[in-house]
């Protein structure tokens, strides 16, 4: 294996990563949804921040809206790009609203976190080995933390956060880390990736070639960020360059893009 070099990781073509913002008036109702006009300007406005505005659920008590963003957006970001632009607008418009100081944002994805925890949980039963030793020993290692329930969110002075991230990081020519050396240093990396970054680590899953981790971020740290961590910590517990620099980054929570009426 090669030495390792700290590097820049990469995210396969677009990650999926939809966020959802809610807010509440500071006192009274919110006035009635503004005219598709209003819109395409804040959409344009909010496309400078690396989101791409999808949907809106307007009422007087309530607004939510979804989001697809980038790699690079923090939930804190967001939530504070989302409101302040809203704003900005409003009060362009001769309608300014005073927000509650705090919102809600959600991390959501074509999964929930049942599904997703299920299936980090079945894949090393499922992978396809012709010897049962190997399987036994991925098995082995695997890890799920009953105590770390993602449907809490991270709550702050300014809001609550449920920003949770199945990644997946591949080995470098796809390598099999099966081995017992391999194994125990890549369960310590991902151990040692949570304790560095602060996530709560749900579940971990090794496969030959890959390893799948689901975990709740802290809101102000971005996929980009939590994925590049991952790698370091693996490739340094290995000590050698075992991971490729391509990382994948997909949000989920405990409802599905469908709650909004999208696919």
């Amino acid at each position: 294996m090669k030495k390792f070099y700290p590097r820049t990781v990469e995210f396969p073509l677009i990650p999926r990563l939809f966020l959802s913002w809610t807010g509440w008036p500071g006192e009274g109702v919110f006035p009635s949804r503004p005219s598709a006009p209003f819109f395409d300007a804040l959409r344009a406005a909010w496309a400078a921040d690396g989101l791409e505005w999808q949907h809106c659920d307007w009422r007087p008590a309530e607004i939510q809206m979804m989001f697809q963003a980038g790699p690079d957006v923090s939930p804190e970001l967001f939530a504070g790009r989302v409101k302040g632009r809203l704003q900005h607008a409003l009060r362009q418009a001769g309608t300014p609203i005073g927000f509650s100081r705090k919102t809600a944002v959600r991390a959501l994805g074509d999964n929930v976190s049942d599904v997703v925890a299920g299936y980090l949980r079945q894949q090393t039963v499922r992978v396809a080995l012709l010897d049962e030793r190997y399987r036994a020993t991925l098995r082995a290692a695997a890890f799920e933390d009953a105590a770390v329930d993602l449907a809490e969110p991270e709550a702050t002075s300014r809001g609550r956060y449920w920003f949770n991230l199945h990644l997946v990081a591949t080995t470098e020519g796809r390598f099999r880390i099966g081995q017992e050396d391999f194994l125990d240093k890549v369960r310590a990396g991902v151990f040692a990736w949570a304790r560095e970054t602060g996530c709560a680590l749900k579940a971990f899953a090794p496969m030959p070639d890959h390893v799948h981790v689901a975990a709740r971020g802290r809101p102000e740290q971005t996929p980009r960020v939590l994925g590049e961590a991952l790698w370091r910590c693996l490739n340094r517990a290995a000590g050698c360059r075992l991971m490729s620099d391509r990382v994948y980054a997909g949000t989920f929570s405990e409802y599905g893009r469908g709650v909004l009426g999208l696919s």
